[in-house]
């Protein structure tokens, strides 16, 4: 296989990267800061793995503790959003078995009390083995991280393989990116070289993690275009596997796109429904109504304080395929003092027309639910229609969110994808 280098003609390779990277998103590489890390024959620096001899040391942050941040040992340490211990791999405590619990975003990092300096990686790559004890996430981003926002990250999820079997990972340092509303890290004073987070249920062991300035395997993505050459995500024919970054303060509920800067709802929000035929495949939920019946998030003990939405917007896509004998489809948010059958936005062929087109949705979310009921909320989104009505309603459903800012006016409703 071919050896991906650094060529000799630096200023041509920036060149391309800012072309092909996001310019001033490009990692920063000043000289000086931090201290220079321990190499191996001068081709790579060995932070956690058999024999590692760096200052960054193995720890866990788990959103559910108030992001607290503990050191792994040999003693198991648990957390709310993430559980971790060393074990042996090909040495004595080389290598960490992860259990992220899926309940808030829990990240297995390598931290150093004081800055290293990565300058010389500036176009190399930071490659780590991992294996799947689990199904692997939907969505999980290596970083390289200076607390955040100062932070530069790869989605990397769509390259786990769930065999069961150890793979090395390869990720192109010139790649990872700040997420919106987060800033570059600049190489040359980082104090967490590895940062591999997810708020999705997964098991997984890893060990050898390292710098390297060339490698022999191939990459996640293209180290010049940042691409990759792997299959599209399935199409529904609509932009809905494309959907947006959510940024901080935003709340994912079903989403497929990056969820990386925002708070998951998942564990606290899971799908339930009533007298509803459903489907759930590839980020989208479909939906039957043979009668009566209802589809919501939420569950008997969900009780979030979501008033911090009370002037944000509810974000969805949908496809309806048929509102069978119902005028409209209603669409609604339920407190623990619900159910607050009075507040709901609807939809009707008007606004989307039966023929299985996908709309992206935007409403104020104070128009689906009382503010009063904000601080204590069961379903956090609940589609039903006329009562009595409901037979033959059939549509799909994706990227449910909420927004902590408001959808200007012009923009609310739906619009074609």
């Amino acid at each position: 296989m071919k050896t991906v280098k650094k060529g000799i003609h630096l200023s041509l390779i920036a060149a391309a990267l800012l072309a092909g990277c996001g310019g001033a998103e490009n990692i920063g590489s000043n000289s000086g800061g931090g201290s220079t890390p321990p190499t191996d024959d001068g081709t790579s620096s060995l932070f956690f793995g058999k024999d590692a001899a760096s200052s960054a040391a193995p720890m866990v942050q788990s959103e559910r503790d108030g992001w607290s941040v503990q050191a792994v040992s040999a003693t198991p340490v648990a957390l709310q959003s993430i559980s971790a211990v060393l074990i042996n791999h090909e040495g004595e405590n080389d290598a960490a078995d992860v259990q992220v619990s899926g309940d808030g975003d829990g990240t297995f990092m390598l931290k150093s009390d004081s800055a290293i300096n990565l300058s010389q990686y500036a176009g190399g790559f930071v490659t780590f083995e991992l294996r799947a004890k689990s199904a692997v996430p939907q969505s999980m981003s290596v970083s390289i991280d200076n607390e955040y926002p100062n932070r530069s990250s790869l989605p990397i999820a769509k390259y786990l393989a769930s065999d069961g079997n150890w793979q090395k990972l390869v990720v192109p340092v010139a790649c990872m990116k700040p997420f919106p509303g987060a800033t570059a890290v600049n190489l040359s004073s980082v104090h967490t070289p590895f940062h591999l987070a997810t708020t999705e249920k997964f098991d997984y062991e890893i060990t050898n993690v390292r710098y390297e300035l060339t490698t022999t395997d191939s990459p996640v993505v293209d180290p010049v275009t940042c691409e990759d050459g792997s299959e599209p995500a399935p199409d529904t024919g609509s932009g809905v596997n494309s959907a947006p970054a959510l940024v901080s303060g935003d709340a994912a509920i079903y989403y497929s796109g990056d969820v990386t800067s925002a708070t998951s709802l998942n564990a606290d929000y899971p799908l339930n429904s009533f007298g509803v035929e459903t489907t759930d495949e590839n980020g989208v939920l479909t939906a039957n109504y043979p009668g009566n019946g209802g589809l919501f998030f939420g569950a008997d003990n969900s009780a979030g304080d979501l008033s911090s939405y009370q002037d944000g917007s509810m974000t969805f896509d949908i496809q309806v395929n048929s509102y069978g004998d119902s005028p409209e489809l209603q669409i609604r948010s339920d407190g623990t003092a619900g159910p607050d059958y009075g507040t709901f936005v609807t939809l009707n062929a008007d606004a989307v027309p039966a023929d299985g087109t996908w709309y992206r949705c935007h409403y104020p979310y104070n128009a689906m639910i009382p503010v009063s009921n904000m601080n204590s909320v069961q379903k956090v989104i609940y589609v039903s229609g006329a009562w009595d009505s409901m037979s033959g309603m059939n549509f799909a459903l994706a990227n449910v969110a909420l927004l902590t800012e408001a959808t200007a006016a012009a923009d609310v409703g739906c619009k074609k994808l």
